[in-house]
């Protein structure tokens, strides 16, 4: 299910010169509609959160709302020539609600896989659903591979794919505690120190993302083309080594969250900085595997640390917080790091190295994990 989730985001991405060609709509214009699913996102993922009923019914609702959004998104590709203010609206209206819906899979998937595992298994449980979302990001893509001539089958595949959600357990909700049933604001508290690593982590993918493609440029002299070749070959490493991470190395961790996460990122700032002072390409990839692969043993890592600070059924809340703070992190650092790059471009590269190395630093005062297990 989070594969389907990520392949769905992924997909339109890789579909964007399509889109243009068939609708006639410029690069700002599809710029505008991602940033409006961006915010339905940002905005939906906390209230779903906070949906009562089983889980079953909850996915039930979010696979039929993806799968109308998509019908739409498909029908304005294969519709013929509209005006372009109608084809907007209508792939606005489809990416709103698709973004609103796919924002609910995530925190619900979590906070089930924390009511179905034991403490001691729920480190590498919540890491394989990462894991997942990054195998749909890196396959998404692969709806252009087959050309003009089988554009039609893979889209109606990337519109049919949320039904897999359909197949969802049926969890029935936590137990309300009434007595303690903690508010809103009470939840965001409790996490709010955790939530802060998770944006400061993504907001330095985000700058890497964002400008890894001018710094080839500027550092090797490479041509805009060579440029995103190598940017998009080394963003689809990066995708595999952070699947190979949370797949094979994070359960042999064995559930060491404060160790895993500290080692996460002091990896992330040695990667970063190796990318950055890198001397040819082939090294910017593999510092950037490096840096990716500290995200991913980091990631599951501070999401378990937070679920462990919660009462149960609250699970699906703080969940929604933290899916909504990986997003305006990565917006905030595509928008910070344009503005690095512009005083150097080994800035963002830098900052990156200089965020883990202070996260790390200040989880020193950070209530440890209730499951705390370090060696001494």
């Amino acid at each position: 299910m989070a594969a389907t989730v990520g392949f769905g985001q992924s997909a339109l991405l890789a579909l964007v010169p399509i889109i243009s060609g068939a609708t006639g709509l410029d690069a700002p214009a599809i710029g505008a509609i991602g940033f409006l699913g961006a915010l339905a996102f940002l905005a939906a993922a906390p209230a779903w959160g906070y949906r009562e009923g089983g889980l079953r019914s909850r996915f039930r609702l979010l696979a039929w709302l993806m799968v109308g959004a998509q019908l739409v998104f498909l029908g304005v590709l294969t519709a013929g020539p509209m005006p372009a203010v109608l084809a907007f609206a209508l792939l606005a209206g489809s990416r709103i609600v698709y973004s609103a819906a796919a924002a609910g899979v995530m925190p619900q998937a979590q906070a089930a896989i924390v009511r179905m595992s034991s403490p001691e298994k729920r480190h590498a449980a919540l890491a394989r659903l990462s894991a997942g979302l990054s195998v749909g990001r890196v396959l998404g893509p692969l709806v252009t591979l087959p050309g003009a001539a089988g554009l039609l089958p893979a889209l109606a595949v990337m519109t049919v794919m949320p039904l897999a959600l359909l197949a969802g357990p049926d969890i029935a909700p936590a137990e309300r505690q009434v007595e303690q049933a903690p508010r809103r604001r009470d939840v965001a508290r409790a996490v709010l120190p955790l939530l802060g690593v998770g944006f400061a982590l993504t907001l330095g993918l985000g700058q890497i993302q964002i400008t890894l493609g001018l710094f080839l440029q500027a550092r090797f002299g490479l041509d805009a083309h060579a440029a995103a070749r190598w940017s998009g070959v080394t963003f689809m490493l990066v995708a595999v080594a952070m699947i190979v991470v949370q797949l094979l190395l994070v359960p042999r961790l064995r559930g060491r969250l404060l160790r895993s996460l500290r080692i996460g990122l002091v990896v992330f700032a040695l990667g970063s900085a190796a990318a950055g002072f890198a001397p040819s390409v082939f090294v910017v990839m593999l510092g950037a595997m490096i840096a990716g692969g500290g995200i991913a043993l980091a990631t599951p890592s501070y999401t378990t640390w937070l679920v462990g600070r919660i009462a149960p059924r609250e699970q699906a809340a703080a969940a929604g917080w933290l899916a909504s703070v990986h997003v305006l992190g990565q917006g905030a650092g595509a928008l910070s790091g344009g503005l690095a790059f512009a005083l150097s471009p080994l800035a963002p590269f830098l900052i990156c190295a200089g965020l883990g190395a202070a996260i790390a630093l200040a989880l020193a005062y950070i209530e440890p994990p209730r499951d705390h297990r370090e060696a001494p």
